[in-house]
Order: structure tokens, then C-alpha cells, then sequence
């Protein structure tokens, strides 16, 4: 889905294990398709921009990621604290 201020909502099938907290958090918004038993995005163009970040961060395996302009804005990435850095030549 693409629309509202630019946000794109995915959801990573693979990912997804059907527990269905997004649903809690955001009913009508996202749904657990009865066929596949995976979350689906429905009704977007309904759906506030609080209540897509809301079924993303309840999502416990974080099978949904938003962008906004291309750009990531949940699940945040965070870089590696610890390892070896890269060589600096």
C-alpha cells in the first residue's frame, strides 16, 4: 500500500505467524486472511497513520515494515555495536 503522507505498508509473508496482534491494535485496518493465515492490509485508505505504525509495532515478528518516501521508518534499523569494524584504508 502506498498513500497517506507518502507511507508504503508491507507485510513479509514469511514472516508473518498469523497471531494476529496488528488486528487487535488496528481492526478493520489489518486482517488475518483465512485462507493463508497471514496479516493483509485492508482498508487503508481508511486507516489513520497512527493505526498502521500501531499494528506494525505490535507485530512480535516484525513482518511489517513501513517506509516513507522510500525510506524506512519502522522497524528502525540499528547497526551493529559490537564486532569487528570495517578496515579504514
Amino acid at each position: 500500500m502506498q498513500g497517506k503522507q507518502g507511507l508504503t505498508v508491507k507485510i513479509d509473508p514469511h514472516r508473518c505467524i498469523g497471531m494476529a496482534k496488528c488486528t487487535t491494535v488496528a481492526p478493520g485496518i489489518y486482517t488475518i486472511d483465512e485462507e493463508t493465515r497471514k496479516a493483509v492490509l485492508e482498508n487503508a485508505e481508511d486507516a489513520t497513520v497512527e493505526q498502521l505504525f500501531a499494528g506494525a509495532r505490535a507485530c512480535p515478528t516484525q513482518a511489517i515494515t513501513i517506509e516513507q518516501y522510500g525510506r524506512r521508518m519502522y522497524p528502525h534499523i540499528i547497526p551493529a555495536m559490537f564486532g569487528d569494524a570495517p578496515d579504514e584504508e
